[in-house]
């Protein structure tokens, strides 16, 4: 059968202690997280599937129940009674992409350079922006705004942003 990645379903809020325990029987795992919104510190830091991560492993070497019956976990993801496969370009690019992310919106989107965000409180509210970068750890960032014609950078807070692309837009650039 081979190594292959993966889908694990935990409890609420059980991805650590299932990442532990699977790490503590020498299983790859990768549990996929972003900054926290409203960070009171500078690593926290959330899930960014809640109650999902991967473990790269040989079922028929382990056994199905040594990741089912893992303390904190709901089951691996099946289709058909089969355990579902995530191919490991997905997962290399799933890393790829989170391990740039060091800034989220609002609603705990990752924002990007070139994103196009509204700015939802303060003086500028419901103005549409360009993301442009992160300024400070705390969560001071620079936007663009279309201000007398012209570009005009902006410092606002990143929690005062939400992104404002749809759905299907943020599942492509994954």
């Amino acid at each position: 059968m081979g190594e292959h990645w993966h889908a694990l379903h935990t409890k609420p809020h059980k991805e650590r202690q299932v990442e532990a325990f699977l790490k503590g029987r020498g299983i790859e795992v990768y549990f996929p997280t972003i900054p926290a919104p409203n960070r009171s510190r500078r690593d926290a830091e959330r899930a960014f599937f809640p109650s999902y991560l991967f473990a790269h492993v040989d079922l028929a070497a382990v056994g199905l129940w040594t990741l089912h019956y893992a303390p904190g976990m709901r089951g691996v993801v099946m289709f058909g009674g089969v355990p579902a496969c995530v191919d490991d370009a997905v997962i290399a690019r799933l890393k790829e992409r989170l391990e740039h992310v060091d800034v989220v919106d609002a609603l705990g989107e990752a924002l990007t350079p070139g994103d196009r965000v509204v700015i939802t409180t303060g003086p500028l509210a419901d103005f549409e922006a360009v993301f442009d970068q992160r300024l400070t750890p705390d969560g001071r960032v620079r936007v663009l705004i279309q201000f007398l014609q012209r570009w005009t950078p902006v410092e606002v807070e990143a929690s005062a942003l939400r992104k404002t692309c749809s759905v299907v837009q943020r599942a492509r650039r994954i």
